[in-house]
């Protein structure tokens, strides 16, 4: 996946031998360094072990041992040294995202995210190659935990930058369908679906609404019953035919009443519509479908805001924020419901806490 020539180049360019090694240590690390320059990589190896024996903290020979190990996908000797590595140099974002690349390949899905949504937080500030394999796998992680609406903002995120490919399509297709899957884990008769549904949300993610909408009626055509795709199409409707987009959302349900993503949207559309009631009742249908989704408790809060049920919106809203702590939306409604209830110490609080999540977001994005 990684060129290993990119990768020592970097290390090349902004690590470096620090002093007080043992003695023999430079011996050592010169051989190393010439057994990997003349590509005998398991002797380098070898060798980088021996003077990271010599000089644990050898952030260089940490990096070229863990990049040795991982192109040649051992990732059991890789994780360590790149965890050990963050360690070191905690706010050097390529070590997370190798990090990250090494636990993903030991399937420890867990730890993998854990260390590439520190990527995320450091920006994935690194070579552009590596960039976007921290950003890819990030998505797949994301979904391999559930959380698909974030790997689809974070592979939106990674197609305007870079353009879509085949992998991002692929990763697009899982979260689109809602299944905790990694690319391998895709069942031979869900790969077509999965295909079909991924280039049209990739499309999609260009920005290319003449070339996305015939790829996802070319896909509902020939999976007219599933919901998903529907949920999809009609979610990238919303802002190119409204009103069509809207009748997509209602034919989700239509197939299954009890699509999470589908209630929450139509809550949302209708109170953006300006029609609180009818937004209250998909909210309360979400939250009954789903009660430890925050994403429900927000949209029925809102709702509820909206509707001057003040008490019960911010009862809502506080369940939304004990279950999505790091959701700015959820604290910013909650701040509101506080301030129209009067309770201005607990407003401003929330208010605070939703400034400091934005400027982390913000931070993130830029």
């Amino acid at each position: 996946m990684l060129a290993i020539i990119a990768v020592l180049l970097f290390s090349q360019n902004t690590l470096s031998q620090s002093p007080n090694a043992a003695p023999g240590f430079d011996a050592v690390a010169r051989r190393a360094a010439a057994a990997r320059d003349a590509g005998r990589l398991d002797e380098a190896f070898n060798l980088y072990q021996q003077a990271l024996k010599l000089h644990p903290q050898w952030d260089e020979g940490l990096w070229n041992a863990g990049s040795i190990a991982y192109d040649k996908d051992k990732f059991s000797d890789c994780a360590p040294l790149f965890r050990r590595m963050t360690a070191i140099k905690p706010s050097l974002a390529p070590a997370w995202i190798m990090s990250g690349l090494c636990e993903y390949g030991l399937h420890r899905y867990g730890e993998s995210l854990k260390s590439l949504l520190t990527a995320e937080e450091l920006r994935f500030d690194g070579p552009p190659e590596l960039s976007r394999a921290g950003r890819l796998h990030l998505a797949i992680v994301l979904t391999k935990a559930g959380s698909f609406e974030k790997a689809i903002v974070t592979l939106t995120e990674l197609t305007r930058m870079d353009r879509k490919n085949q992998d991002i399509a692929i990763a697009a297709g899982i979260a689109g369908i809602r299944e905790p899957w990694t690319p391998p884990e895709v069942p031979e008769g869900e790969r077509e679906r999965v295909m079909k549904l991924g280039d049209a949300m990739s499309t999609a993610m260009e920005l290319d609404a003449r070339g996305a909408i015939p790829k996802f009626e070319a896909a509902l055509q020939e999976f007219p019953a599933d919901p998903d795709i529907h949920f999809r199409f009609g979610a990238f409707l919303l802002l190119q035919s409204p009103d069509r987009g809207l009748a997509e959302l209602k034919k989700t349900l239509e197939l299954d009443p009890v699509h999470i993503p589908a209630l929450v949207g139509l809550a949302t559309v209708y109170l953006r519509n300006g029609d609180p009631a009818t937004s209250i009742t998909y909210g309360l249908k979400a939250v009954e479908a789903d009660p430890n989704d925050f994403a429900t408790h927000v949209a029925f809060g809102r709702a509820l805001l909206e509707n001057d049920a003040l008490a019960d919106a911010a009862t809502q809203l506080e369940a939304a924020v004990k279950l999505a702590p790091d959701s700015a939306d959820a604290h910013y409604s909650l701040a509101t419901a506080y301030s129209r209830l009067g309770r201005k110490e607990d407003a401003q609080r929330e208010q605070e806490e939703f400034k400091r999540l934005r400027k982390l977001i913000d931070a993130t994005h830029l």
